[in-house]
């Protein structure tokens, strides 16, 4: 057998594992010339990598004459084994708060069973860019993020949108000052222009205002309020729950000032990665993720992940 026949074999091992990988004990699965027309390689090809998956015992399989094969037993960690890319990595915010901690254990909660790592990272700009290169299969970021960043080009999709108040409580003003109500002209305001959700909240509320914007990392917005480098900065009210703001004013902002996206948290893929939506979809339950983000935000369950 030739080098070309054992690498085109290698890669239809790997289309196969990842189709089996979106489907459950019981479902009929596609014919072999159905899986020719779909990875466009001869019959000889799709029985042969079929045959490896088997052997490796990542799937068995039960033929049901004119009604079709239907799967018997899948094993899933065993069938990313024959994947070309064994992992799947996702990326989310750095998880400083109790809301995000919820979330990082929902995922791995519902991800048990696969091969599966989640990294952290601040900024959505960032995080939506490392998608789009294929370095993560997945990120987590605010419905407001993913659409924005829609709108503006880059090739990523939803997948699922776990609603209001999923990804944060909600934003806030936090001021240096105990006696102010809001931003005024003068101000120095915190910026992060690698946040999609902090610098388009910052830009809304300091509408027609005279202020100078402070470029910071959105997690030091707090410490550069304590050491006078900016007056007013946007912040997440999940912290100051769980840890409290002693010395600084808290403002809620208006409808005007504030869209409910921003507090959604969504899952995005590359857009054409059809295998891990699939995978995601078949595999998080937006139920359970819920479920368990609420246990760890009431203190009923430890956050783990």
């Amino acid at each position: 057998m030739d080098q070309n026949l054992y690498q085109k074999i290698g890669v239809t091992i790997g289309q196969l594992a990842q189709d089996f990988l979106t489907r459950n004990v019981g479902d009929r699965i596609p014919s072999v010339s159905e899986y020719q027309e779909k990875f466009h390689v001869s019959r000889g090809t799709i029985q042969n990598a079929l045959a490896y998956i088997k052997e490796s015992q990542g799937i068995s399989l039960k033929a049901h004459g004119h009604m079709g094969t239907y799967i018997e037993g899948i094993d899933y960690a065993r069938l990313q084994n024959c994947c070309i890319r064994e992992e799947i990595l996702g990326i989310m915010p750095l998880p400083y708060s109790v809301t995000y901690e919820g979330f990082a254990t929902a995922v791995y909660e519902t991800m048990k069973g696969l091969n599966f790592n989640m990294a952290y990272s601040r900024g959505a700009v960032g995080r939506i860019r490392l998608v789009e290169s294929g370095t993560y299969q997945f990120a987590v970021c605010s419905q407001y993020a993913a659409e924005q960043a829609m709108r503006e080009g880059s090739k990523v999709e939803i997948v699922m949108n776990f609603g209001a108040g999923s990804f944060l409580s909600r934003h806030v003003l936090m001021l240096r000052d105990t006696d102010g109500t809001g931003i005024v002209d003068g101000m120095r305001v915190g910026y992060d222009s690698t946040s999609l959700d902090q610098s388009k909240i910052t830009e809304r509320i300091i509408r027609d205002k005279k202020v100078e914007l402070v470029e910071i990392k959105t997690q030091n917005i707090i410490s550069g309020l304590k050491a006078g480098t900016i007056d007013a900065g946007v912040w997440n009210y999940d912290d100051i729950i769980a840890h409290g703001q002693v010395g600084l004013k808290v403002v809620f902002l208006s409808e005007e000032e504030y869209d409910v996206r921003f507090s959604a948290a969504v899952i995005i893929v590359k857009k054409g990665a059809e295998y891990i939506k699939a995978l995601l979809e078949k595999h998080i339950s937006k139920e359970r993720v819920l479920k368990v983000l609420e246990e760890v935000r009431t203190g009923e369950r430890v956050a783990d992940y």
